[in-house]
């Protein structure tokens, strides 16, 4: 520390001057201080440094009071600026990193969650359907054993009143199969084997469309058989047959004009005489037969339900359409194949309802 310079004996002693105090440095103090730099910074001897007023802090003090001054001590005054703010992390930052953390962590939860909800899912859907398919499965084969047994009985009858107890409506088709036997020889069938089947709706009622193959046959017989209410399955004998009432030939050879049923295919024509020349009264429709090459022609008055309707399904058909339609003779008719279409019974050779 550097001793301030007091008058000695001889000396007479002077006012201080009140602007500054004289400070002598001793040369080892300043050696002991910097020695590397002691021969260039040491002043001279007795050479004074003015300090000014206010300034009665040492460096060292006003160094333990001012943080800058202490980092410029420790060689660290060039990072002072920059290291208030770059290091510290603001706690918003803090908070914000540690909100996202648990967001990304629960949807991670969440997502690995429906990951294996949906793994089950699949899963036990895959089931649903594997059970589903094994009951249509079973379904079916219970379904083709059935009609086996009900074909197989119903081609095999050898009589009338047996084949009657497999038809549709057999208080009502029992006298027509009488009829019919009449004039046809029946004769059983053996069953070989069910070639095709499908599904059919015949005016919202179920029924299946079956090709039969018969022992010493080659075409295959077409069956028509419903799945009635109570379970059992009936065969549909007038469409298979194409029940008449009588020989079509016989028809139109007496022409009687009581109404009757006849199964026919018919087509729109362009063919008016006799009493129906009138075409701007009637419409004309060809009849034909199934195994039959006899025809009529069939006339409808236009503006009528009937003729609407026949004109709705017919139009712009290029092949025959199978109808069930109430015909007549006029009387005393002059034309040997004119019929009047007194009524369309269905437009399937099928009667679906109990007249």
């Amino acid at each position: 520390m550097a001793k301030q310079s007091r008058p000695r004996g001889g000396e007479q002693e002077t006012a201080p001057d009140s602007r500054r105090d004289i400070v002598i440095l001793e040369d080892s103090e300043v050696a002991e201080s910097n020695p590397e730099q002691g021969l260039e910074a040491t002043p001279p001897r007795g050479s004074e440094i003015s300090v000014e007023e206010g300034r009665e802090l040492s460096l060292l003090e006003k160094g333990e009071t001012d943080p800058k001054l202490r980092a410029q001590e420790l060689g660290v005054g060039w990072d002072t600026a920059g290291r208030s703010s770059a290091g510290k992390t603001p706690m918003g930052w803090l908070v914000l990193i540690g909100v996202l953390l648990v967001v990304l962590g629960g949807w991670s939860a969440i997502t690995l969650s429906r990951g294996e909800i949906n793994l089950k899912g699949q899963e036990a859907e895959s089931s649903r359907k594997k059970e589903k398919e094994a009951r249509e499965t079973a379904s079916a084969l219970a379904l083709v054993e059935r009609l086996e047994r009900a074909v197989s009985g119903y081609l095999s009858a050898s009589t009338v009143e047996e084949k009657s107890s497999y038809v549709r409506h057999r208080e009502r088709v029992l006298p027509l199969m009488r009829d019919h036997y009449r004039r046809h020889e029946l004769l059983g069938e053996e069953f070989e084997s069910i070639e095709d089947l499908r599904a059919a709706e015949v005016e919202n009622y179920p029924f299946f469309g079956v090709d039969v193959k018969v022992a010493g046959k080659t075409d295959v017989k077409l069956l028509l058989i419903e799945d009635c209410e109570d379970g059992e399955l009936r065969f549909d004998w007038e469409s298979e047959v194409s029940y008449q009432p009588m020989a079509i030939s016989d028809y139109v050879g007496k022409k009687p004009t009581d109404v009757m049923e006849f199964r026919v295919y018919a087509e729109l024509d362009s063919f008016y005489s006799y009493e129906f020349s009138d075409q701007d009264r009637y419409r004309s429709i060809k009849l034909t037969f199934r195994d039959e090459d006899e025809f009529l022609f069939g006339y409808v008055e236009r503006g009528s339900v009937q003729e609407r309707g026949l004109t709705a399904i017919l139009e712009g058909k290029e092949n025959e359409f199978p109808l069930l339609l109430r015909l007549r003779f006029l009387p005393n008719t002059r034309s040997r194949r004119s019929v009047l279409i007194e009524e369309v019974l269905a437009t399937s050779w099928v009667l679906v309802r109990k007249p």
